[in-house]
């Protein structure tokens, strides 16, 4: 579970919800909040999804929906931030984690500023940013990245 993401979820949300986790990769994060009764949704390549596409869930609105490490690899950022927005319930929650741009092990990262002109641009509100160093120690990487965590509101 994305410690941060945990962090987050402890402060915004008093009781359980509906989550959406754009690439969801290994479900890790999905498992761990469906153990605290939220009911959530994962979507990945692997399932069949495209984020470089469209995707409106069956079972939207979702009070969160989140995206770890992903965003960088997508071509086109605006329309997966349009799809964070309309995957989400009003006054829903967003929480982003991708590479800062200053990242040494990436080359493919984002700037704060950047990204949040995405979300500005479709709508969303009390958008925060923030970077920071994190120490990766996950099988075959030990090494630290720059992080970039954007999140805000619709």
């Amino acid at each position: 579970m994305n410690i941060y993401l945990k962090e987050f979820i402890e402060e915004k949300f008093k009781k359980s919800g509906k989550a959406l986790d754009l690439g969801a990769g290994d479900f890790s994060d999905i498992n761990y909040l469906s153990k605290l009764n939220c009911e959530c949704e994962g979507v990945d390549i692997k399932t069949g999804i495209d984020l470089e596409k469209y995707y409106l869930s069956e079972k939207n609105p979702f009070n969160l929906v989140f995206s770890n490490y992903v965003i960088h690899k997508i071509k086109n950022k605006k329309q997966f931030v349009k799809i964070i927005f309309e995957n989400l319930i009003y006054n829903g929650w967003f929480f982003i984690h991708t590479f800062d741009k200053e990242d040494k092990t990436c080359h493919c990262g984002l700037t704060e500023y950047s990204l949040k002109i995405f979300f500005i641009e479709c709508g969303f509100k009390k958008i925060k940013t923030k970077v920071f160093d994190y120490y990766d120690n996950e099988q075959n990487h030990n090494h630290w990245h720059k992080v970039l965590q954007v999140t805000g509101q619709k």
